[in-house]
C-alpha cells in the first residue's frame, strides 16, 4: 500500500512536471510565431522600401549619356550629383551605377570616405546576377566601406542590350538595435546559415551549422563577411518540436526553444531563440506542488477514503476547471496584449513613413518665397543707397508678406501629416493670382517674358487661401521654367465660371510635354528638369491639393507648341450643395 501510494505521488509529480513544460513551450512557441509576423514583416518592409530606386534610373537621360560614354569625367561628376539628390530623398545608405566592366562610375556618396566609385566590383554576386539576370540581390561587408548592407541591383537595359546595373546598398543596422534589450534572442541567417543579424555579438557571422565546401568557395569569393573567421555555432538539436520549431542546446549549455521563418523571398532564415530555464523552472515548482497535493490527498484517503471520496472528487474538478479558466484568461490577456504592442508599433511606423515623405516638399515649396525674399531684399538696399526711400520701405513691406506667406505655406503643409479643422472658404481667383505673380514677379522680369491674363470680374471659388496660392505659384513656376528655352516667352492665364466649377487655365509657348511623360506628370520625382533643380514633387502636391478642394488638375499640350495646365475648382453654389 504504501509503495503504491509512493508511486502514486511519484507520478503525479511527473506528470504535472510534463504537462506544464510543454504547455510552457507551446506559450514560447505560440509568443515566438507572433514575434515572428512582426520582425519578418518589419525585415521585408525595409528590404523592399528602395527596391523602385534602381528601376526608376532606367529612364533617365543624364544616367543614358553616361552608359555611352562611360569614360567622360564630366557625365561621371553629373550623373554622382543626381544620385547624390535623389538619395537624399530616398534615404537609402548609398545608390550607385556601374558598367558592363564591374566598374562603378557614378555614386551618391561620392563625397565620402569609402565610396565605391572608381572600383571594380565585377567579383560581387549581385553585380554578377544583374548583369545575368536582369536582378541581384546580395548581403555583406563593403569592400570600400567595410560597413555592412544589404545590396540590391537592377540590369539598365536599352533595345535589348544590357549596357550597366545600378545598386543600392540598404543599412539594416536599425533592425539589430530593435532586437538588443528584447525578450528572447533572434538572428537572421543568410542563404548560408550564416548568422549576419544578431542579438548578441558573439553569434555574428558565425554559421549554424557547418558550411560546405561549395560554400567556402563561394565565400572566398564574393568575400561576404570581411574578415570573420565563420567558427560554427556548437548547437545541438535534441528534439524537433514541429514545422519550424526545435529544441536546442548551446555549446554553454544552455537550453533554447528556436522559432524560425523564412524571409526575403525565402532566401535567409529568421530565427527567434526562447531561453527554456524560466519554463523549465516553472514546470518543476508545479511538478513538486503536484506531488505534495498527491501526497496530502492519498493521507486524506487513508483516512476517509469511503466517507471523503464524493466530496475529493468533486473539490478535484472544481479545482481543474478553475484553473482551466485562470489559465485560459491569462493568455486570452497575454495575447491581446502583445497585438496592441504590434498594432501600435506598425501604426507609429505608418505616421514615421508619412512625415518622411513630407519633409522633401516643404523643401520644395519654400524655395520660390526664399528667392522672392532675396530678390526684394537686394532691391530695398539699392534703393536706399539711391535715396528712394518710399520705395523701399514698400519692398519691405513685400519682405513682411512673403515671411507671412511662408507662415502660412508651412501651417497648410503640416495639413498633408495631420487632417486640418480649417474649413474652405470663398477666395478670390483674382487676388490669388496677383500673389502668386507677385511672389514671381522678379523671375518674370529678369526673364524678359510677356504675362496676359483674362480673369471674370468677382471670380469666388471654394479654396483655401494659401494652398490655392500654392497651387497658382508652383504651375506658374513651371510655366516660366518652360518658356526659357524658347525665344518667344509668353504665358497666358485665363479664369472663368463654367457651370459649377471655375476653371483656371495657365498656358506658355515652351515645348510640348513628352507623351510618356505627361501620362505620369502627377506622379512623385517626375520632372524633366536636370539634376539639383528640381525633385518632381510640385506637380504631385498641387494635386494633392486640388483634389481636397474637391476639383482637378489636368495637362494637356498645345498645337504646335506649348503646354496648358487646366485647373478646376467648385465655386459656392456647387460647395454648398455638396455640403
Amino acid at each position: 500500500m504504501a509503495g503504491t501510494a509512493l508511486a502514486l505521488v511519484v507520478l503525479a509529480a511527473w506528470l504535472s512536471y510534463a504537462i506544464s513544460f510543454r504547455l510552457g513551450l507551446e506559450r514560447l512557441q505560440d509568443r515566438a510565431q507572433q514575434r515572428l509576423d512582426v520582425e519578418a514583416a518589419r525585415l521585408d518592409g525595409q528590404l523592399e522600401r528602395f527596391e523602385f530606386l534602381p528601376s526608376l534610373l532606367v529612364a533617365s537621360p543624364i544616367i543614358s549619356r553616361l552608359l555611352d560614354d562611360p569614360d567622360n569625367a564630366e557625365l561621371r561628376s553629373s550623373a554622382s550629383v543626381f544620385l547624390e539628390s535623389i538619395n537624399a530623398v530616398a534615404g537609402a545608405t548609398n545608390l550607385y551605377i556601374l558598367g558592363v566592366s564591374g566598374m562603378t562610375l557614378a555614386a551618391a556618396d561620392y563625397r565620402q570616405p569609402g565610396t565605391p566609385l572608381g572600383r571594380n566590383l565585377s567579383f560581387r554576386p549581385y553585380v554578377i546576377d544583374a548583369l545575368k539576370k536582369g536582378r541581384g540581390r546580395f548581403f555583406g561587408v563593403g569592400v570600400t566601406s567595410g560597413r555592412p548592407g544589404y545590396y540590391q541591383s537592377y540590369a539598365l537595359v536599352s533595345d535589348g542590350v544590357t549596357r550597366g546595373v545600378a545598386a543600392v546598398k540598404v543599412n539594416l543596422d536599425s533592425i539589430e538595435r530593435g532586437w538588443q534589450g528584447g525578450v528572447g534572442d533572434i538572428l537572421l541567417a543568410d542563404e548560408h546559415d550564416v548568422a549576419i543579424l544578431v542579438s548578441r555579438e558573439q553569434w555574428r557571422y558565425r554559421p549554424v551549422r557547418p558550411l560546405s565546401p561549395q560554400a567556402l568557395a563561394e565565400i572566398s569569393t564574393a568575400l561576404p563577411y570581411g574578415g570573420a573567421d565563420l567558427r560554427p555555432l556548437r548547437w545541438k538539436e535534441k528534439v524537433q518540436l514541429g514545422e519550424g520549431s526545435a529544441r536546442i542546446v548551446t555549446g554553454d549549455g544552455h537550453a533554447f526553444m528556436t522559432s524560425s521563418r523564412k524571409v526575403n523571398g525565402g532566401a535567409w532564415r529568421l530565427i527567434v531563440l526562447d531561453d527554456e530555464a524560466p519554463t523549465r523552472q516553472k514546470a518543476i515548482l508545479f511538478g513538486w506542488l503536484s506531488g505534495l497535493s498527491a501526497a496530502v490527498l492519498l493521507l486524506a484517503l487513508l483516512i476517509a477514503i469511503q466517507r471523503r471520496r464524493a466530496i475529493r472528487q468533486k473539490l478535484a474538478s472544481r479545482e481543474a476547471l478553475q484553473a482551466a479558466y485562470d489559465m485560459l484568461e491569462i493568455k486570452v490577456q497575454e495575447r491581446t496584449a502583445e497585438l496592441r504592442a504590434a498594432q501600435g508599433e506598425l501604426v507609429h511606423a505608418g505616421k514615421l513613413a508619412t512625415l518622411g515623405q513630407m519633409s522633401a516638399g516643404i523643401v520644395h515649396e519654400l524655395n520660390q518665397p526664399l528667392a522672392a525674399i532675396q530678390s526684394a531684399a537686394d532691391n530695398a538696399a539699392v534703393l536706399i543707397e539711391r535715396g528712394h526711400y518710399v520705395d523701399a520701405r514698400d519692398n519691405v513691406a513685400r519682405v513682411g508678406n512673403l515671411v507671412r506667406r511662408m507662415g502660412r505655406l508651412t501651417k497648410q503643409l503640416r495639413v498633408f501629416a495631420y487632417k486640418s479643422g480649417e474649413p474652405p472658404e470663398e477666395i478670390s481667383v483674382e487676388k490669388a493670382l496677383q500673389e502668386a505673380l507677385t511672389l514671381l514677379r522678379a523671375r518674370i522680369k529678369d526673364g524678359g517674358i510677356s504675362v496676359t491674363m483674362d480673369v471674370d470680374p468677382g471670380l469666388l471659388a471654394v479654396a483655401n487661401e494659401a494652398r490655392l496660392e500654392q497651387v497658382f505659384t508652383n504651375v506658374l513656376a513651371n510655366a516660366i521654367d518652360a518658356v526659357e528655352v524658347v525665344e518667344e516667352k509668353a504665358i497666358d492665364i485665363r479664369a472663368s465660371r463654367q457651370g459649377d466649377r471655375c476653371e483656371i487655365v495657365i498656358a506658355n509657348s515652351g515645348p510640348c510635354i513628352p507623351p510618356e511623360m505627361l501620362a505620369c506628370l502627377f506622379e512623385p520625382f517626375v520632372t524633366s528638369k536636370p539634376a539639383g533643380k528640381g525633385l518632381g514633387l510640385g506637380l504631385m502636391l498641387c494635386d494633392h491639393i486640388v483634389r481636397s478642394f474637391g476639383g482637378r488638375l489636368s495637362a494637356q499640350n498645345l498645337t504646335p507648341t506649348g503646354a496648358a495646365f487646366l485647373i478646376e475648382i467648385p465655386v459656392h453654389d456647387a460647395a454648398e450643395g455638396a455640403r
